[in-house]
């Protein structure tokens, strides 16, 4: 029996007429298969990166968790892929221990009509670092929620985002930092793309908690907006309960504007591609990034399925 539940929630309300304090989905706990949760611990020395995947297959409802945590000393990559290809949730737990440094590159991706909810929660000691990629695509609904406690002095989160959204799609992207330790620093960054009558809502939340002197956050959006019938909801946030610290927002929203586009038409490419290839920056640039060969091609496949690329670079 589906129920309504509620994710992505804001650490404080809202205007409850702008509905962005949480966002409800339909799923159905009695008949969600959950296969075993896998536990993984990351230990120095060991040099591949840790690659993980969910799948929910064929079943109507399914579920994945995985918890991770990282040995004092330890650096390194994790690359994790998630694709629903009907409803699919996903919990995802990281413990970075003293000096530890991790970085996640995840991507999201959703066949027509699915729907993927994935939960990240982090935790990160002194001098902990935790760096964070998300490449949200495909044609379904997506849900990413995600907390990050910076509980020792001198830890840290980079995270970087990108989407793209295509015609009815909803993406709907929660971040909430939380800034406990000293000296600690946050930097959110997030751009992508709306085409046709997609609609996104991406919440930043930072908060400075009380004894959490010296710490530095800042988040910034910027949203393509590529359709008439788009909707784009940005919802940044800082909570400030320590005086000594540093928080900033903010968020650039626009369409293609008339000298792009002659650009573009001067070397003979009309509006619809040149969208496209607009559209395929933030993704691309964070593809280029990752590092790594394998899931490199992995996300360029679930972006060529989404926004055909063979035309363009023909």
């Amino acid at each position: 029996m589906k129920n309504t539940v509620l994710i992505n929630k804001l650490p404080v309300n809202t205007w409850n007429k702008l509905c962005v304090n949480s966002a409800p989905i339909e799923w159905d706990n009695e008949n969600t298969v959950c296969p075993e949760k896998i536990l993984k611990e990351l230990n120095p020395g060991e040099n591949s990166p840790l690659r993980l995947s969910a799948n929910g297959g064929d079943n109507d409802f399914a579920k994945q968790e995985f918890e991770i945590s990282a040995q004092p000393g330890y650096s390194g990559t994790v690359f994790e892929h998630c694709f629903s290809q009907k409803a699919l949730r996903v919990w995802n737990t990281f413990k970075l221990s003293e000096n530890s440094h991790v970085k996640l590159v995840l991507l999201l991706e959703t066949a027509q009509n699915a729907l993927l909810v994935h939960d990240l929660k982090v935790e990160c000691g002194k001098n902990a670092v935790f760096e964070l990629t998300t490449l949200l695509l495909g044609d379904g609904n997506a849900y990413s929620d995600n907390l990050v406690q910076l509980c020792g002095d001198k830890s840290g989160l980079v995270t970087e985002v990108g989407y793209i959204g295509k015609n009815s799609q909803l993406i709907d992207y929660n971040i909430a930092v939380n800034h406990f330790g000293k000296d600690t620093n946050s930097e959110i960054t997030a751009s992508g793309a709306l085409m046709d009558s997609a609609k996104k809502t991406f919440r930043g939340t930072i908060d400075f908690k009380n004894g959490s002197s010296g710490s530095v956050g800042s988040e910034n959006e910027t949203v393509l907006m590529l359709g008439d019938d788009v909707v784009n909801k940005t919802v940044p946030l800082i909570l400030c309960a320590e005086e000594n610290v540093e928080g900033t927002h903010g968020a650039t929203i626009g369409e293609l504007d008339e000298a792009t586009l002659f650009y573009f038409e001067s070397r003979g490419i009309d509006k619809d591609t040149a969208q496209n290839i607009m559209a395929r920056a933030s993704a691309e640039k964070l593809i280029r990034e990752m590092n790594d060969e394998e899931f490199e091609k992995l996300s360029y496949k679930a972006l060529s399925r989404l926004i055909d690329v063979r035309q363009e670079e023909e």
